[in-house]
């Protein structure tokens, strides 16, 4: 018999993980999970956030980096924070400095699992981690859901409109994101 893998284990294999191209790897909920690259769609609605974030209040939407939770590593769609804010750091580090987190979900029925660890495991990992917001747009419900206020492991607040309204964005980045190329 074998013993359970505990998480310092666990954040070792992950680390030491290789993967595909065109792959990336996140460790949720205490299971490595695989991924595949995005559809055009999934990349339209990230490069629009880009833009808002950018534009309304000068940060850059950095991508293809993980966080460190108390709750897992994550690699979100996008990471709002200041041009700059992960230089000199290694491929995965806490979130320092980071405003807002987004995540698309897939519009495919068969990734029912992977909206489903959006909107649960790593919406608490990303308030765990003391992130301010968290920007999920769910193309399966066609909801963008903004959550604020981490407190306890969840956020306390969220807001949310169908695609193609105005979301109303709190601090730490208030304003209003356009959803309508979503």
């Amino acid at each position: 018999m074998t013993a359970p893998f505990d998480r310092d284990d666990l954040r070792e294999v992950f680390a030491a993980l290789e993967v595909a191209p065109g792959f990336r790897a996140e460790l949720v909920d205490g299971e490595i999970i695989v991924s595949p690259s995005p559809d055009g769609q999934h990349e339209t609605i990230v490069v629009a956030v880009d833009d808002w974030v950018r534009n309304a209040h000068g940060l850059r939407l950095h991508r293809n980096l993980t966080l460190i939770s108390p709750e897992g590593e994550y690699v979100p769609d996008g990471i709002a924070a200041p041009k700059g804010a992960f230089a000199g750091r290694e491929w995965h580090s806490k979130p320092e400095g980071v405003l807002m987190v987004l995540e698309v979900t897939s519009r495919d029925g068969r990734s029912l699992k992977g909206a489903e660890r959006d909107r649960g495991p790593k919406r608490r990992g990303y308030a765990a981690a003391d992130i301010p917001l968290y920007l999920l747009v769910d193309r399966l419900d066609g909801k963008v859901t903004i959550f604020s206020e981490p407190r306890g492991g969840d956020y306390t607040h969220s807001s949310s409109v169908v695609v193609g309204e105005a979301l109303a964005i709190p601090a730490p980045l208030e304003g209003v994101l356009p959803t309508d190329e979503f």
